[in-house]
């Protein structure tokens, strides 16, 4: 699924990344993961951040519980 790809992405690069780069890191095209990033934000499993006036990407803090 395409969202566990993102998750998976988004926790391996370990810092907020841009969507762009994110589309790059998973192959997913860009409309679709944009969308699949809204329902995540919406579900509580991401959180989209600003670096300037960049959106950028972050898995939400507690999503993993065994990296505490």
């Amino acid at each position: 699924m395409k969202r566990d790809l993102i998750l998976k992405a988004l926790k391996e690069a370990g810092t907020p990344v841009t969507t762009e780069e994110l589309a790059r890191m998973t192959g997913i095209d860009i409309v679709r993961l944009r969308v699949d990033l809204y329902h995540l934000t919406e579900e509580g499993k991401v959180e989209r951040r600003l670096r300037g006036n960049t959106p950028v990407w972050t898995i939400k803090l507690g999503m993993f519980p065994e990296q505490r």
